[in-house]
This record gives C-alpha cells, sequence and structure tokens, in this order.
C-alpha cells in the first residue's frame, strides 16, 4: 500500500468515527460528550470508585476527570463521598439518573451503528470486522 493509501484510508477511518460520534450527540437531549459517558459506563461497571483509579482506567488526566465528575456531580448523574477514614479521599458513584444516561446513550450508539452499516453488505461487514481484528491482533502484538 503506497503512503498515500495508507493517509487516506486512515483519514476516512478518523472521518467517520468523527461523524458517528456527532449523529450520536445529536440524539442526546443532554450536553455531555463522550467523556463523560465514558465516566458513567465505568462507574455503572465498576460501582463505586476513587476518581484517580476512574482517569487511569481511561487514561485521562487527574485534572480532566475532576472537570468531568464536576459536570456530572452537578446534574445529579454522580455523588461524590468522602471516605471515613481519610477525608482526602473521595468516592463517585453513579446514580439512577446516569444510568438511565448511559441506557440511552448506549441505545443511540447501537442505532447510528445500525445506519451506518446497513450501507454496506453483510459480507462488507464481515470483511471489515476480519480487517479490524487483524489491525487489533498487530496491535497487541507491538505491545508485547
Amino acid at each position: 500500500m503506497t503512503e498515500q493509501n495508507i493517509f487516506e484510508l486512515l483519514h476516512t477511518i478518523e472521518k467517520v468515527t468523527y461523524q458517528m460520534v456527532v449523529q450520536w450527540q445529536q440524539r442526546s437531549d443532554n450536553d455531555l460528550g463522550i467523556s463523560h459517558i465514558l465516566v458513567l459506563q465505568e462507574l455503572l461497571n465498576e460501582g463505586e470508585s476513587r476518581p484517580s483509579d476512574i482517569a487511569k482506567k481511561l487514561n485521562f488526566t487527574p485534572a480532566s476527570l475532576t472537570h468531568l465528575s464536576t459536570k456530572l456531580t452537578k446534574q445529579g448523574l454522580v455523588v461524590r463521598r468522602q471516605a471515613e477514614n481519610d477525608k482526602r479521599t473521595k468516592y463517585l458513584s453513579i446514580t439512577d439518573e446516569g444510568k438511565s444516561i448511559v441506557e440511552k446513550a448506549y441505545n443511540d450508539g447501537i442505532e447510528v451503528r445500525r445506519e451506518l452499516f446497513s450501507h454496506i453488505s453483510a459480507d462488507e461487514q464481515q470483511a471489515l470486522l476480519d480487517i479490524y481484528k487483524k489491525l487489533d491482533d498487530a496491535l497487541k502484538e507491538a505491545k508485547e
């Protein structure tokens, strides 16, 4: 593959991914971005967690996580509490309203992907899946 083809491929992948996020956000009736939803999803999956643990898992800076969690707390999607034995340690947990937001975001994401992938055949979908699995394997090997 030529350098130009690789650049065009990467540019197109990024453009499609960006447009999927834009369409997903347009379906939302709140002002949360993908990073907010990732934090809520992490709390839903893992339960009450320290902000530092969430930041590490999602590869966010502690300052970014503080900014995100402040907005989520103000909107009532997350609650913050101090550890009883160490007042410096804080914990975050998701509220029922936060869980509803995650569920809607998930369903909206499925719908966006369903609409997008309806434009390619089942064989093309399988070929795309095979290609991405191969790329994922290559990335895993590079880490080792």
